[in-house]
């Protein structure tokens, strides 16, 4: 049996338009090379024998989509992991406090860990417990609206898709991020999984059905798209 070779980092950089674009690469044992945006920064997964020239390509194809989800967040920050930070809920701002010793009580207190992506995956752990009664309620809301029989919710975070719907187990998952967005923005996600429970694909009936319950939804969905990678 093959050992599986340890994971390199690298801090990487390459030109664009005469601008200096920063990323970080991420060797490991895989079959792609994957890109992905965490908050404003630019994270690449590669394989080992992975070409830099191929690297480069994946990142230049998706640089000016990459370019405007960065300038959205930089104008739109969801959170500031900070002792006198903020955490946004329903596009208003919330003092949050990112401590190394946290009162759990304090719904908005979160602790920091050893790097930044464990605080925020602890961070909406979190949230997506206390505030479940939030999603939850816009989720019970449409169904009686619908009128469609549905019983099991999950929340949690998700990559590239802000919604799921398993019909066979009429089961929805809605992703935890959706929280900071206008509320409007959830309940286009809730009625789009819902819709699933009778149309199962994206069929014109489907979006038929989707815009029965709400008319301007294309109009709704463009609020999501932007931070989508």
């Amino acid at each position: 049996m093959q050992k599986e070779r340890k994971r390199v980092k690298l801090n990487k950089t390459l030109s664009y338009k005469g601008q200096q674009i920063d990323y970080c690469l991420t060797l490991k044992d895989q079959k792609f090379i994957r890109l992905k945006l965490e908050d404003t920064s630019i994270n690449v997964s590669a394989p080992f024998h992975a070409y830099d020239w191929e690297i480069e390509q994946l990142i230049y194809k998706n640089i000016q989509k990459i370019q405007k989800i960065i300038e959205y967040r930089e104008k739109n920050q969801f959170y500031m992991i900070s002792e006198n930070g903020f955490f946004k809920i329903n596009d208003k701002k919330y003092v949050a406090r990112f401590l190394d010793k946290v009162d759990k009580k304090e719904k908005l207190d979160f602790k920091i860990y050893e790097t930044k992506e464990e605080t925020l995956k602890r961070m909406y752990k979190k949230i997506a417990i206390n505030y479940f009664f939030y999603f939850e309620s816009i989720v019970n809301k449409y169904k009686q609206i619908m009128n469609l029989d549905f019983k099991n919710l999950s929340v949690k975070v998700m990559k590239g898709k802000w919604g799921v719907c398993f019909p066979e187990k009429s089961k929805i998952v809605l992703n935890t991020r959706l929280i900071h967005f206008p509320i409007i923005a959830l309940e286009y996600v809730v009625i789009h999984e819902l819709s699933h429970l009778v149309h199962k694909n994206h069929s014109k009936d489907f979006w038929r059905y989707v815009e029965k319950y709400m008319p301007n939804y294309k109009n709704i969905s463009e609020i999501l798209k932007v931070n989508v990678l």
